[in-house]
C-alpha cells in the first residue's frame, strides 16, 4: 500500500507508541453520559509551534485549536454553534455583530475571560503586531470593537461582510491581553506563556524533529472536562498498517487525518483488512484539492487562455482519479470548489480529456514541433521545457502521471521536487511556470475563491494565483462578500465559477474522498465535518468530538 507519511523515530519516550493496547483505554460512563476516553493516539507531523501565529497550514491550525477557543464553532450538523460566546446577532444591515460571552471561562492559568481580553484580539490582528502574522484579519473592515460590560463586545464592521461567522468569528483565536500586549514578533514567541488560551487541551511536549504531540485534558474547561483525556500525534512510516498493529486508534486519507497530510486513496485491499467488528469507518466527500496553477506573470504561453484550455484538455481527471485515489474521489471541478459545497454549479465546461483539440489550441497559438523530435517548441525555434513544482509531502505520482499527459500533447515537462516549506514559499511568491498545490477548503465559505484568485489580495498565500485578473471575477468577488442576501450572493458565486471555468487560471485535478478508520473499542464518535471547521479545513480532527464525545451539542 502506498503512503506518503514522514518516517521518523519517535523521541517522546512517554506517548508510548508502537506497543499495542492490551485493555480498552475508557473507562465505563454513567448511564446516558459519554465514556471517558484516556488516550487517543492519531497520525503526526511537524506542523509548527502550535500558537495563532506560528503553525503551519489547517492541521497546524487544528492543533492549535485545541489550546485556543474562537466565539463560534461547528458540531456534525455543519452549522455555527456557540462556544466562548453563548449568544450572538447581526444587525439588519449586517454592519453590527455582538456577541455575548459565557460566564465562567478562565484561561489556562485560572484567570478570567474577559470582554476586554476579545477586544484586544481582534485590535491585535487588525492594526497591532498581528496584524503582519498569519491570524491577521486580512480585509475583514472592521470599523472597530467596543466592550459593554460585563459580558457584551460589539464589533462594527465598515460594511457588510458575508463570512463573518464562519471566517472570523469562528477562525480567531482569543488571546489573553495580559501576555500578548506587548509582543511585537507574535510568530517568535515561544514558551508556556504564548501556549495560555481557554482551550480543552494544554500541550505537554512537541517534538518538532519527528511532528510528535502531546496534549493533555484542561479539567478546568468551561463546558465540563474534555472526555479524551490525552491527545497523541506520532509519526509512522504506514498510519493503516500502525492502526491495525493496535499503534493507531484512527488514520485517514484525503488530507483527513488528525494532523496529517496524506492524499491518496485506499485500495481495496486496504479496506478489507478493516472489515468485521473491531474497526469503524466514516466517510465524506471531498473538500481538499490538487491543483494545478499556473503563473500568469510568467507571460507567454501561461498568459494565453488557449493553452490553459489546451492543459485542460490534455489532462485525464477521471484517470487521475483511477490511478492515484484508487477510483475513491471525484475529478477537481472546474468552476473552484469541491463538488459537494453548496454553492458550486455544474453548468460549467468540463475540459473532458481531448487530445485533437489540445494539439488544436497549442497549434494555434505557435507551440509546434519545429524539428521533428516530437516535443513542442516556442515560435522562436527554442525548447519548450516548463518546469512544473512539486510539493514532496504529498503524492509523488500526480506530477508524474501529470507529466505523462502533458507528452501525449508533445509537452514535456521538468519535475521539480521540493520540501513542504520551500514550495510553500515558492508558490506564495510566485515561484514557478507552473506548480501542483495541494489544501483543503474548498467546503467552506466560497469567499475562498476570491481569496485564492483575485488580484487585489495581497496576502503571501501559498494558495494564490499569480497575474490572473478577470473583471467579471473581481466584480462578482468583491460584491459576494458584502451581499447580506443568500440568494444574490449564490447569483454572484456562481458567475466566480464561470469566470474561473471560462479562463482557467488553475486545473484542480482531483478531490480525494475523506475516509477515516477507527478502533471502536477505544472511541467510535468520529465525523467530518461539513464545510470543515475554521473556515474550511476537512479533516477527521475536529476538537468538539473529543471534548463532548458526542457528534451534536455542548
Amino acid at each position: 500500500m502506498r503512503n506518503r507519511f514522514i518516517v521518523a523515530a519517535l523521541a517522546l519516550v512517554t506517548l508510548a507508541a508502537c506497543q499495542t493496547d492490551t485493555q480498552t483505554p475508557g473507562q465505563q460512563a454513567e448511564p446516558g453520559q459519554p465514556r471517558v476516553v484516556e488516550r487517543i493516539r492519531s497520525s503526526g507531523q511537524d506542523w509548527g509551534y502550535p500558537t495563532p501565529f506560528a503553525y503551519i497550514r489547517g492541521p497546524g491550525q487544528a492543533l492549535t485549536l485545541l489550546q485556543f477557543d474562537t466565539l463560534t464553532w461547528k458540531d456534525s450538523t455543519g452549522q455555527m454553534m456557540p462556544w466562548l460566546a453563548s449568544s450572538w446577532e447581526r444587525s439588519a444591515d449586517g454592519r453590527e455583530w455582538r456577541f455575548t460571552l459565557r460566564d465562567g471561562v478562565q484561561w489556562h492559568d485560572g484567570q478570567p475571560l474577559t470582554a476586554e481580553d476579545v477586544r484586544f484580539t481582534f485590535d491585535y490582528l487588525k492594526n497591532g503586531a498581528g496584524s503582519t502574522s498569519q491570524a491577521n484579519l486580512g480585509a475583514v473592515p472592521i470599523a472597530g470593537v467596543t466592550v459593554e460590560p460585563p459580558n457584551v463586545v460589539v464589533i462594527t464592521l465598515e460594511r457588510p461582510y458575508a463570512p463573518f461567522e464562519e471566517n472570523v468569528a469562528g477562525r480567531v483565536s482569543i488571546l489573553p491581553e495580559r501576555v500578548w500586549s506587548e509582543v511585537t514578533e507574535p510568530a517568535r514567541e515561544r514558551g508556556p506563556h504564548a501556549l495560555t488560551g481557554t482551550g480543552p487541551y494544554r500541550l505537554e511536549q512537541f517534538d518538532q524533529a519527528t511532528g510528535s504531540y502531546l496534549f493533555t485534558a484542561n479539567e478546568s474547561y468551561f463546558l465540563g472536562p474534555p472526555v479524551v483525556k490525552r491527545l497523541e500525534f506520532t509519526p509512522t512510516g504506514d498510519d493503516f498498517a500502525a492502526l491495525q498493529r493496535g499503534e493507531l486508534h484512527v488514520a485517514a486519507t484525503g488530507f483527513a487525518g488528525g494532523a496529517s497530510g496524506a492524499e491518496e486513496g485506499l485500495p481495496d485491499a486496504t479496506l478489507r483488512l478493516f472489515e468485521g467488528n473491531r474497526f469503524g469507518r466514516v466517510e465524506a466527500p471531498g473538500e481538499f484539492v490538487r491543483a494545478l496553477h499556473f503563473n500568469l506573470t510568467r507571460g507567454f504561453p501561461y498568459d494565453d487562455r488557449r493553452f490553459r484550455q489546451a492543459i485542460a484538455y490534455a489532462i485525464d481527471r477521471e484517470d487521475a482519479v483511477r490511478r492515484i485515489l484508487f477510483g475513491r474521489g471525484s475529478p477537481g471541478t472546474t468552476g473552484g470548489l469541491a463538488p459537494s459545497n453548496p454553492y458550486a454549479i455544474t453548468d460549467l465546461p468540463q475540459y473532458r480529456r481531448d487530445v485533437a483539440r489540445a494539439n488544436a489550441l497549442l497549434d494555434e497559438i505557435g507551440l509546434r514541433d519545429v524539428n521533428g523530435d516530437g516535443r513542442r517548441d516556442l515560435p522562436d525555434g527554442s525548447p519548450f521545457t516548463p518546469e512544473l513544482q512539486t510539493n514532496s509531502r504529498y503524492n509523488n505520482d500526480t506530477p508524474v502521471v501529470v507529466r505523462e499527459y502533458l507528452r501525449d500533447v508533445g509537452i514535456d515537462v521538468q519535475i521539480r521536487s521540493l520540501d513542504l516549506a520551500t514550495a510553500d514559499q515558492n508558490a506564495a511568491q510566485g515561484q514557478y511556470d507552473m506548480a501542483l498545490v495541494a489544501y483543503g477548503g474548498l467546503g467552506g465559505d466560497p469567499d475562498g475563491l476570491r481569496t485564492r484568485l483575485s488580484s487585489t489580495v495581497r496576502a503571501q498565500s501559498f494558495q494564490r494565483i499569480h497575474g490572473w485578473n478577470n473583471p467579471q471575477f473581481e466584480q462578482a468577488a468583491a460584491a459576494q462578500l458584502s451581499a447580506t442576501d443568500p440568494d444574490q450572493r449564490r447569483q454572484l458565486v456562481a458567475q466566480m465559477q464561470r469566470a474561473v471555468a471560462e479562463d482557467v487560471p488553475l486545473i484542480q485535478i482531483y478531490h480525494p474522498a475523506r475516509i477515516a478508520i477507527f478502533d471502536r473499542s477505544v472511541f467510535d464518535q468520529w465525523y467530518f465535518t461539513p464545510g470543515g471547521v475554521f473556515g474550511g479545513y476537512p479533516g477527521i480532527l475536529n476538537k468538539h468530538v473529543v471534548v463532548t464525545g458526542k457528534k451534536t451539542g455542548t
